[in-house]
């Protein structure tokens, strides 16, 4: 059910019955899509009673074994190597890595933000992908809130020495406007975009800081700054600044501009590469109600963090499940294709992989009804044996 790489490491650290566990309920999530412990205790499928099933996954939940850093980073790892090959990759395999977006502007771009539901406050450092993100480091927080510069190292440290052969650019919305984070990631000579609020001060040609609200930024208007000082508490730069309000289109218009600070050396540069931020939206959305319903599930936090692997390692999977089923042509068995002059696709890589399998198991379930059907309708035998090839190719990729 794994590739090869994900056994590989799972294996080498997971007992042969921990590995097992893990692989049902990575299963039980794709099928079913929630994370709720009492759910998971209901189909895992084991022949002892309801309680039990209950007992045994939170003993296997509380494993310390089941960390990003022991099972997940080596994961990543092996993906990279796979997909990022700047200076050895052939050409096959770096028009893959161009279609798969992983590189953006030569760069892998990581996204920090932060998700909170009921009392959870879950901070997540994403790594883009295309028009979306998969989840590389993740650390739930002891508060509500937005995090504070020393939680935003700790999370962002390991996933730079993980990183640390690649070029990397950090991406930060406004909750991670911090000058000092700049300053700490340009010491590492770590690239970056953070968005800043516009209180935030610079310093002028008159040596006076002013905020960025009097700027002058209106619709329509985008503007680059080099090399400016910011704050007058820190006084810290000199670091460069993208300004970039969207124009009013079709009586719509952004309510305010973005301020980026930055260490690229362009306005186009910096906007296109901020832009990716919107992926771990994505992310966060198909974690949640679009996808696996993690705001469900009540259990305590060193449970909920080896959920977040569990959901991590299912997300991933089939992203590539839904990327090869693209690749094979079989992409319109599963879901309506895209328009030629849609920018983006109407369903995501993620999407395809989670309810491809759907299809086929109705297909599978009710087999002896779907050709009962087929038998009535001959004049599309050869439809339907082309959609019965698909089938067949769909089957082995799951």
């Amino acid at each position: 059910m794994f590739p090869k790489f994900y056994q590989t490491v799972l294996e080498t650290h997971l007992t042969p019955g921990q590995y097992l566990t893990l692989q049902l309920l990575v299963l039980l999530v794709q099928k079913y899509r929630n994370v709720r412990l009492s759910d998971l205790a209901e189909r895992f499928p084991q022949p002892i009673k309801y309680q039990s099933r209950v007992r045994s996954l939170q003993r296997f939940l509380n494993l310390p074994k089941l960390s990003a850093k022991l099972l997940w980073f080596p994961i990543i790892q092996q993906i990279l190597k796979q997909e990022f090959r700047p200076h050895t990759s052939n050409r096959k395999q770096r028009r893959r890595s161009q279609k798969l977006k992983l590189i953006h502007q030569g760069y892998l771009l990581l996204i920090l933000d932060r998700t909170q539901w009921q009392n959870r406050n879950l901070m997540v450092l994403s790594l883009a992908w295309g028009h979306h993100a998969i989840p590389v480091y993740w650390q739930l927080l002891p508060k509500r809130g937005n995090s504070s510069l020393a939680e935003q190292k700790k999370v962002i440290a390991p996933v730079l020495r993980l990183l640390r052969s690649y070029p990397v650019l950090v991406l930060g919305d406004r909750e991670f406007h911090s000058v000092q984070l700049a300053n700490w990631l340009e010491e590492r000579k770590v690239d970056f975009a953070l968005r800043q609020k516009k209180g935030t001060c610079l310093q002028d040609d008159d040596a006076v800081y002013r905020p960025l609200k009097d700027l002058g930024v209106q619709p329509g208007i985008s503007r680059f700054y080099s090399k400016i000082s910011y704050t007058k508490a820190h006084q810290l730069g000199k670091f460069n600044l993208a300004a970039y309000w969207k124009r009013k289109y079709r009586s719509r218009a952004s309510k305010e501009p973005w301020y980026i600070l930055t260490s690229l050396d362009s306005l186009p540069r910096t906007l296109s590469c901020y832009q990716a931020r919107w992926g771990i939206e994505t992310l966060f959305r198909d974690l949640k109600t679009s996808g696996y319903n993690l705001e469900n599930t009540k259990v305590n936090e060193r449970r909920l963090i080896a959920i977040v692997l569990i959901i991590s390692i299912a997300y991933t999977l089939a992203t590539l499940q839904g990327k090869y089923l693209q690749d094979i042509g079989v992409s319109e068995y599963i879901c309506r294709p895209t328009e030629p002059d849609r920018l983006t696709e109407r369903y995501s890589f993620f999407w395809m992989g989670l309810h491809g399998p759907d299809w086929v198991q109705s297909l599978t379930i009710w087999s002896d009804l779907a050709f009962d059907l087929i038998s009535l309708k001959p004049h599309k035998s050869l439809y339907f044996q082309r959609g019965i090839n698909a089938l067949s190719l769909i089957q082995s990729a799951l």
